[in-house]
């Protein structure tokens, strides 16, 4: 049964051990024919939330 697959990657370093690791554990995925799809949160821009009364 095929799946679909969420990598959420929180590193900020682009090129380290945790993004070889995610690179590694998508392709694996793919080759059995899962899909795949990875969240880089370093490319995202988010900011503080604010709580006010």
């Amino acid at each position: 049964m095929r799946k679909k697959i969420l990598i959420i990657s929180s590193t900020p370093r682009k090129g380290g051990n945790s993004e070889i690791l995610v690179e590694s554990f998508t392709n694996g995925a793919l080759s059995v024919g899962n899909t795949v799809e990875t969240i880089y949160l370093r490319e995202k821009q988010i900011g503080f939330c604010i709580y006010s009364l």
